[in-house]
């Protein structure tokens, strides 16, 4: 029901915009992208006999507008993408459809947002507003917009956010065709949760924030449904059933900036259903700045992240990446480096290549290598895919 209000509220409130100002007296900025992809797999056919290619298109577009002299502001953010081979990775979403309005001390949001917590640059477990979007990104870093209202207040001695959300979205899993997938379908037809509620339950966080002599930190709790759905086969259907339980997260996240240094870490504390766990994920970056007299920058960057469970997918892995910035006016920038499980002999090589062709063109270059994978480790699903992607992104 406060889904409804929240939706029926800002278009009312658009509608209103539209009847009480003359359209050519907005004050707007409106701006976007299309980003045609193509991605050649290496292993030929995947394990369950999936192309070995793929093309696709992602979209995205932006509109922003101010109000009552700045007082007030209109967001929309949306996302898409269609997808050659995989209906699952096909989709639109509005990441940000957002009314805020600030006041002296305070700022309102009611509406999809985008909310991120954490501090490291490959692990960021205290991260748990927004849903995954698996379309994207098979390790769950892109997200999809969550419904919310919140509350923002911002004081000298720190800032203090609320955040009520009415409505939960499911995590959309990669389809039989979709590459990479995991080893068997997930049934969306037998999804069950702890709440009684469903999805319709009433998720709530919140979080302060503030600055302290070199360091930035951030305390948080979360009460709701769980984002990570447990994945259980059926043995009738031999695919997998999800179910969320409903997890209360406590979580703490510092960085600290020490001249070329940047110190990052994560923890939290959570019961998820019956099982309380603790992870932490944290490290270290190096900059060196002006490489060889030139104008760019290199990064060193080593992290790690622990979780005492035992069956969960990250819960002993080490990065080793570089970040090379040349500071250039193509503004290219290329990240690499080598994901490794400490507790098995499981690796994976990534690259992460961009430079501006023109003011409105870019080019993205992505690869990730698969090593060596143990046969029980949550990545084994995934040692046949390999791939190289070609992004071209047109700006508008």
């Amino acid at each position: 029901m406060l889904k409804k209000y929240i939706i029926s509220f800002l278009f009312v409130f658009l509608q209103y915009l539209v009847a009480s100002q003359n359209a050519a007296a907005i004050d707007y900025k409106a701006y976007g992208f299309i980003q045609p992809e193509i991605t050649t797999f290496f292993n030929g056919d995947g394990r369950h006999d999936q192309s070995n290619s793929n093309q696709s298109i992602f979209v995205k577009g932006t509109f922003i507008t101010y109000l009552n002299n700045g007082d007030q502001k209109i967001t929309i953010n949306t996302t898409g993408r269609i997808d050659e081979k995989d209906s699952e990775r096909s989709y639109i979403d509005f990441q940000k459809f957002k009314y805020e309005q600030y006041f002296d001390d305070i700022t309102l949001k009611i509406g999809n947002e985008l909310i991120f917590w954490g501090v490291n640059e490959s692990f960021n477990i205290v991260d748990i507003i927004n849903q995954s979007n698996l379309a994207e990104d098979i390790s769950g870093t892109k997200k999809f917009g969550q419904q919310m209202i919140s509350l923002n207040y911002n004081h000298s001695y720190g800032n203090f956010d609320l955040f009520i959300m009415p409505f939960f979205k499911e995590r959309i899993f990669p389809g039989r065709n979709g590459r990479p997938r995991l080893a068997l379908e997930v049934d969306k037809s037998t999804v069950a949760y702890e709440s009684s509620s469903k999805k319709n339950k009433i998720d709530a966080a919140v979080r302060y924030s503030t600055v302290y002599d070199d360091y930035d930190i951030g305390i948080a709790h979360f009460y709701g449904n769980n984002r990570s759905p447990e994945l259980n086969v059926n043995p009738l259907s031999q695919k997998l059933d999800a179910y969320y339980p409903i997890l209360s997260q406590t979580s703490l996240d510092i960085q600290s900036t020490k001249g070329a240094w940047l110190y990052k870490l994560e923890t939290l504390t959570a019961k998820n259903g019956e099982e309380r766990h603790f992870g932490i994920a944290g490290g270290t970056e190096y900059t060196i700045y002006g490489l060889r007299e030139t104008t760019s920058d290199l990064g060193i960057i080593v992290e790690y992240t622990f979780d005492d469970r035992n069956d969960f997918a990250f819960n002993n892995e080490g990065v080793l990446a570089l970040r090379w910035t040349k500071n250039d006016i193509k503004s290219t920038s290329l990240l690499a480096g080598l994901v490794a499980d400490m507790s098995g002999s499981s690796n994976r090589f990534f690259a992460e290549f961009e430079q501006r062709i023109r003011d409105d063109l870019k080019v993205f270059i992505d690869m990730s290598i698969n090593g060596e994978i143990d046969a029980d480790d949550f990545t084994y699903a995934f040692e046949e895919d390999s791939q190289l992607t070609l992004k071209i992104a047109k700006y508008f």
